[in-house]
């Protein structure tokens, strides 16, 4: 069964020598619970960019278990990436300029449910590209059910 949900994610970023940047996104979307129980959470969001903006589609996946996360983004830039306590994961970062190689290592990850209508998935992690750490971020994600106006 599918239901509407609202989306706040919550990306912060701290790269060596600069400020930490938090970036915050809200969004509406579907959340499906498959039958194997994993759960799936598909939203769009902007991106602004140079001269206006771009559409991102978004579907996050949660594991039966709650130990994993996978995020796969589509649009002018995609990727896919997946968290889960000490996992390293090698991915590829696609944009209109040319794609990157790049690892994520999560350090710390969370999944909780409160009741049938929040839950928050919380992955802290390092970007590397080329064996460089690139930024040590955090991403929350909170979903609720949508409240009908």
């Amino acid at each position: 069964m599918n239901r509407n949900v609202d989306i706040f994610v919550t990306g912060i970023h701290q790269r060596e020598g600069e400020p930490t940047e938090k970036v915050e996104t809200v969004a509406t979307g579907i959340y499906e619970e498959l039958t194997d129980g994993s759960r799936i959470v598909e939203y769009d969001e902007e991106q602004e960019v140079s001269g206006g903006s771009m559409k991102i589609h978004n579907r996050v996946q949660i594991e039966p278990d709650g130990r994993t996360m996978e995020i796969v983004r589509a649009g002018a830039t995609s990727s896919k990436l997946l968290f889960g306590e000490s996992v390293e994961y090698d991915t590829e970062y696609l944009t209109p300029y040319g794609s990157m190689q790049m690892k994520v290592k999560t350090s710390s990850f969370d999944f909780n449910t409160h009741g049938e209508d929040e839950m928050r998935v919380m992955a802290e992690y390092d970007l590397e590209i080329e064996g460089q750490v690139m930024s040590r971020s955090m991403i929350v994600l909170d979903i609720k059910n949508a409240v009908a106006n």
